[in-house]
C-alpha cells in the first residue's frame, strides 16, 4: 500500500511538472492558467489515492499558486477570510457540545422510546431521529460514529443475527437517517458549505438555511418515505412482532436526567437554527449567529479550550478551505472560460434543460464515485467542471449545489462512502452485508433522481429555472 502511494505520488507531481512547464500553452489559455490546471490534476490524484492528507495536499496547492506565481497570496488564501469559512468553523463546535453533553444520544433514544421495539418501529426511528439530529451536527462521521451502535444495540436486543437482512437493515436506517438526510438542512454537514462556497458570491445568497429547507422539502419526504418502505421491504424479517423496549429504557436511565450542559446546549442550538432560518430576513450573517452561540456555551462552560483543540476537526476545516478556493482563483486565471470550450459539447446536453439535469447529473455522479472516492472531491470535481457554464444555463446555478450534495453520497461498493466506513468500523462490521449495502445504495440512487424531480416545480415557483 505504501508503494502504491508512492508511486502513484510521483505519477501526480511528474504530470504536475509536465502539464505546467512542457505543454504548449492552448490559445485562450495563459501560463498561470496552466499552472493552476497542473495543479488540479496533480491534488486530485493524491486525494484519489490519499497519497498524504487531504488537507496537506490542499495546502500545497495553494502554496503552489503562489510560488510559482499564478496568483498572488491574498487571492489564493482569500477563502479563509470568509463568512463560509467561519459558518463551517461555529457550525463544528455547536456539533461537538451537543455529542460531548450527551444531548444528541438523549434525542435518539427517546425518539426510538415512542416506536414499538420491531423491526418496522425501530428503522423508522432511525430515520427520524437522524432527520431531527442532521441539521445540528455538520459532520457525517460524528453522526455515523455516534447512530450505529445505538443501531446495533436495538438490533441485538431484537434478535438479529449478525450481519443477516435484519442486522443489515437497521444499520442502513442509520446510515439513511443520519448520513443520508444531510442533503435536506444547510447546516446539516460541513460539505454542503463546501459546494455552496464554490458558487460565485451573487448566487451565494438564494441558499439560505431556509431556502435551503424548502427547495428541497419534496426531496425529503419522498426520501424519507420511499426510504422506509425499501428498508421494510429488502430487510425485514418474517416475523417482526414487537418485544420489550427494556434496551432503549435502560440506556436512557444510565443517561439520568438532563444536565444544565444539555440544556444549555439544546437551547443556543435552537436559537440558533432559528436565526439561520430568518438570517435573510433580518441581515444576520449565519456565521455571527453561530459563533454567538459558541461564545454562548464556552461561557457557560459548556465547552473548554482544550474541546476546540481535540472535538473539531481542524484538518476538515482546512481542507474544505482549499477545495473552496478552486472556484474563485480558476475564474482569476482564466481557466473557467478555457475550459468552458473544451466542455461545451458534453456539458450542453446535460445543462440544456432542468428536467434533464436532475436525471443526467447524478448519474454522471454515481459514476464518478466508483473513482473518486471522497464526497467533497468529488463534488468539487463536478463543480469545477460545471462552473463555466454558470452564466448560459436557464436556471440558477444554485441548484447545482442541491444536486451534487444529494448524488456524492452512495455507497454501491464498500470503500465508496468514508461515513459508512466510519460507521461499520464503530460496530466492528458486525451489522451489514455487501450485498445489503448494494442493494440499499442502488435503491437510493432511484429514489434521489425522483426526489429532485419533484422539487422542480417548487424551483420553478421560487423563481429558480426561466
Amino acid at each position: 500500500m505504501k508503494h502504491m502511494k508512492l508511486i502513484t505520488g510521483l505519477i501526480g507531481i511528474i504530470l504536475g511538472v509536465i502539464i505546467a512547464f512542457f505543454v504548449p500553452t492552448p490559445a485562450g489559455l495563459t501560463h498561470a492558467g496552466m499552472i493552476v490546471l497542473a495543479s488540479i490534476v496533480t491534488a486530485n490524484i493524491f486525494w484519489i489515492f490519499s497519497v498524504i492528507p487531504s488537507f496537506v495536499t490542499g495546502l500545497l496547492m495553494l502554496c503552489s499558486w503562489v510560488v510559482l506565481k499564478a496568483v498572488d497570496f491574498p487571492t489564493s488564501f482569500n477563502i479563509f477570510s470568509t463568512t463560509t469559512m467561519w459558518i463551517i468553523i461555529g457550525g463544528l463546535a455547536l456539533g461537538a457540545a451537543a455529542i460531548k453533553t450527551g444531548l444528541i444520544n438523549r434525542i435518539a433514544l427517546k425518539i426510538m422510546s415512542y416506536l414499538p421495539a420491531s423491526f418496522r418501529g425501530q428503522s423508522l426511528a432511525l430515520l427520524i431521529a437522524g432527520t431531527v439530529i442532521s441539521p445540528m451536527i455538520p459532520s457525517a462521521h460524528p453522526k455515523s460514529a455516534m447512530s450505529t451502535p445505538i443501531a446495533k444495540g436495538i438490533s441485538d436486543s431484537l434478535g438479529y443475527k449478525p450481519k443477516s437482512k435484519a442486522s443489515s437493515g437497521m444499520f442502513m436506517a442509520a446510515i439513511w437517517g443520519f448520513i443520508v438526510m444531510e442533503a435536506s438542512f444547510l447546516s446539516a454537514t460541513a460539505q454542503n458549505y463546501a459546494f455552496k462556497g464554490l458558487l460565485p458570491v451573487k448566487y451565494q445568497g438564494v441558499l439560505t438555511w431556509g431556502k435551503w429547507f424548502i427547495m428541497m422539502l419534496p426531496w425529503t419526504i419522498v426520501t424519507l418515505v420511499l426510504g422506509y418502505l425499501l428498508l421494510n421491504v429488502l430487510f425485514k424479517p418474517k416475523n417482526d412482532k414487537p418485544i420489550s423496549k427494556d434496551f432503549i429504557h435502560q440506556q436512557l436511565q444510565k443517561m439520568g436526567p438532563m444536565s444544565r450542559e444539555e440544556k444549555i446546549t439544546a437551547v443556543v442550538i435552537l436559537v440558533a437554527i432559528v436565526f439561520w432560518i430568518l438570517g435573510s430576513a433580518i441581515k444576520l450573517e449565519a456565521a455571527i449567529t453561530a459563533l454567538i452561540g459558541v461564545s454562548v456555551l464556552v461561557s457557560a462552560k459548556v465547552l473548554t479550550a482544550d474541546d476546540f483543540k481535540t472535538k473539531i476537526s481542524w484538518n476538515t476545516i482546512i481542507f474544505i478551505g482549499t477545495v473552496m478556493a478552486l472556484g474563485n482563483v480558476m475564474k482569476t486565471v482564466g481557466l473557467t472560460t478555457w475550459l468552458y470550450k473544451i466542455l461545451q459539447p458534453v456539458i450542453n446536453p446535460i445543462l440544456s434543460n432542468i428536467w434533464i439535469t436532475v436525471i443526467a447529473l447524478p448519474i454522471v455522479i454515481y459514476l464518478c464515485k466508483f473513482v473518486v472516492v471522497s464526497l467533497i472531491s468529488t463534488g468539487t470535481l463536478i463543480m469545477l467542471c460545471l462552473l463555466p457554464f454558470f452564466s448560459t444555463i436557464s436556471f440558477n446555478p444554485a441548484l447545482l449545489v442541491l444536486i451534487i450534495t444529494t448524488s456524492v453520497n452512495i455507497w454501491m461498493l464498500n470503500y465508496m462512502d468514508a461515513p459508512v466506513i466510519t460507521g461499520q468500523a464503530a460496530v466492528q462490521g458486525s451489522m451489514v452485508s455487501k450485498s445489503g449495502l448494494a442493494k440499499s445504495s442502488l435503491g437510493y440512487m432511484v429514489i434521489n433522481i425522483i426526489g429532485l424531480l419533484l422539487c422542480v416545480p417548487v424551483w420553478y415557483m421560487m423563481g429558480l429555472v426561466h
